[in-house]
């Protein structure tokens, strides 16, 4: 590909590299704390702080992946000087995704030598403005985190089968052990690759570049040392991750039976989605606003085509194109294959796809490479790129919790920080007696744990407790009937619905007290005086006599004026 037609100028070649870093830095960094925490992010990031304060990583085989994450934080919590857990902010924890994007363009550089100068600018500009890579660049989760080990994985493997440095052999590995650390799903991206080398070297055999090459086990026991030096390096690193560097044996064995669960989840979970649903994401997708990053997908094809069919002088470049193509085709048909679908998911296939879309660039433009037809080729290429940031901008700004935003998944509405907000000032009323508070969902409503850390006197509840006295209560709106039945409405202020995730609205009820003094604050008023204590109610009368009262000496004198006299008694 590094043909002499491919190389770039000094100038273009700053130029590109520096709108990369600029856009993909700007993209990934503003306005971080603009969006309510998702709830898988406020349930990683209340992990997180129990990590940072000594409590350990408790491995969840079930869910919430392995340590990757928090120990990434950590180190970049120490390095940053991040004080106590409840000083923490939405924009302090995205940025450790943000940074990872960063470097995922980053990373790009280290396939120069395969790519080329013009593939490699563009696909690092590409890279930077994708609409899926900035928003997900922006979310405390562990996929940006995945994404930079995958592609630095490749990387190294590149550099290894091209200069059989062992350097690169052991970051390879190093970087596939994190990766299981990360997530599980790894063994996906995995696969692919193996399968996906073994098909190349197939393809293309040559006798100089055998070093990565599966060998026939008719071979000498030396061809499999690169294998035995990848292996141990991958399973060391994971290990001492899953282990807290080989304190907690537990945890690297449910690291390991954890498949089982993982095979029952791809059946789908509640996340089924038809075959071509991340086709979708990438070509196009229309919810009163159409999404696509075609210019992506169109020259990721296009380069596809050209590893199979185009001239290659280089076996080396060639076998790995190849392989690299392989492995994008296949890990885009194992994740359509499995009905479990979520957007983020195919973050690595479409990073891999976006390094063969500069390839395809490449491609088109060496062949529309003079006169009228280049001029009409590098037009489009930037209105592309163009549509792209626009598209990013809409992602990350007024569609950044929208439902129609294609990347966006049963996210936190906006409005809830409202209710938040609401219920820290109720809560400074009363510093030395706190209100009680008892939040009331299906799924303890998350993410108001993260937000209500600092708080003390609060419960969570999937369903009304059998004691309801909180002086606030947050409940989903379906669970409003069965809360009045043990409450009096009088004594509360019903605050109206709030939102927590599309098709999951909120209620707030609020002591009369406490509502009316925070009115009366908000107002600039004086605290309204505590009502006075009702007074006693009088005791009830007695219960009237039936009859006449029993007589007594000085009644027998005669009968009452009242009652006629009665026969006489005998003597």
């Amino acid at each position: 590909m590094a043909q002499k037609n491919d190389r770039l100028s000094l100038p273009a070649l700053i130029l590109l590299l520096a709108l990369s870093l600029g856009l993909g830095t700007y993209y990934r960094t503003i306005a971080l704390d603009a969006r309510p925490m998702h709830t898988d992010e406020a349930i990683l990031a209340t992990k997180f702080a129990d990590f940072w304060t000594g409590k350990g990583f408790d491995y969840d085989p079930s869910d919430y992946h392995g340590p990757g994450l928090h120990q990434a934080s950590w180190l970049y919590a120490k390095l940053a000087r991040w004080g106590a857990p409840d000083t923490w902010t939405e924009a302090d924890l995205r940025h450790i995704p943000a940074l990872c994007g960063i470097a995922v363009i980053l990373t790009t550089l280290l396939f120069f030598s395969l790519l080329g100068g013009r593939a490699t600018l563009i696909a690092m500009l590409l890279t930077a403005v994708s609409p899926m890579m900035v928003f997900y660049s922006r979310y405390y989760i562990m996929e940006m985190l995945f994404a930079l080990l995958v592609a630095l994985s490749l990387a190294s493997w590149w550099r290894w089968s091209l200069t059989g440095n062992r350097l690169w052999l052991i970051l390879c590995g190093a970087s596939v052990g994190f990766q299981h650390a990360t997530k599980e799903t790894f063994v996906l991206n995995v696969a692919s690759a193996l399968i996906a080398w073994t098909l190349a070297c197939f393809f293309i055999q040559e006798r100089d570049t055998s070093r990565l090459r599966l060998s026939s086990f008719n071979r000498r026991p030396s061809q499999w040392k690169p294998w035995h030096i990848l292996f141990i390096s991958s399973v060391l690193v994971s290990v001492a991750s899953y282990s807290g560097f080989f304190r907690d044996w537990f945890s690297v064995k449910e690291s390991i039976v954890t498949y089982a669960n993982y095979l029952h989840r791809s059946e789908g979970s509640g996340h089924e989605k038809p075959w071509h649903y991340y086709l979708t994401l990438i070509f196009w997708r229309k919810d009163g606003l159409v999404w696509t990053e075609a210019l992506i997908g169109g020259l990721g094809l296009v380069g596809i085509l050209h590893a199979f069919f185009g001239t290659h002088k280089d076996g080396k470049k060639h076998r790995f194109l190849i392989f690299l193509s392989l492995y994008t085709l296949g890990l885009f048909t194992a994740y359509s294959i499995l009905a479990y679908k979520t957007p983020w998911s195919i973050l690595t296939a479409q990073s891999a796809l976006t390094l063969l879309a500069g390839v395809g660039a490449a491609a088109l433009w060496g062949l529309f490479n003079k006169g009228f037809p280049n001029l009409c080729f590098q037009v489009a290429i930037g209105l592309g790129v163009y549509h792209l940031c626009d598209e990013s901008m809409l992602a990350i700004g007024p569609y950044k919790a929208d439902p129609r935003n294609p990347y966006v998944y049963s996210h936190t509405t906006t409005n809830l920080l409202q209710l938040v907000t609401t219920v820290r000032e109720l809560a400074d009323l009363k510093p030395d007696s706190p209100p009680s508070i008892q939040v009331i969902n299906r799924d303890q409503g998350w993410p108001l744990p993260w937000y209500f850390r600092t708080l003390p006197n609060v419960g969570y509840h999937a369903i009304p407790p059998a004691h309801l006295k909180g002086d606030i209560i947050i409940a989903e709106a379906t669970q409003r009937d069965a809360i009045l039945a043990q409450i009096d409405l009088a004594d509360y202020q019903d605050t109206g619905l709030h939102g927590l995730r599309p098709g999951v609205p909120l209620i707030m009820l609020v002591k009369h007290d406490l509502w009316d003094h925070l009115m009366a604050k908000r107002q600039g008023l004086p605290p309204p005086k505590p009502k006075p204590a009702p007074l006693p109610e009088p005791p009830p009368p007695p219960a009237p006599l039936i009859g006449p009262p029993f007589p007594t000496p000085s009644t027998l004198q005669g009968p009452p004026a009242s009652v006629s006299p009665g026969p006489a008694s005998p003597p």
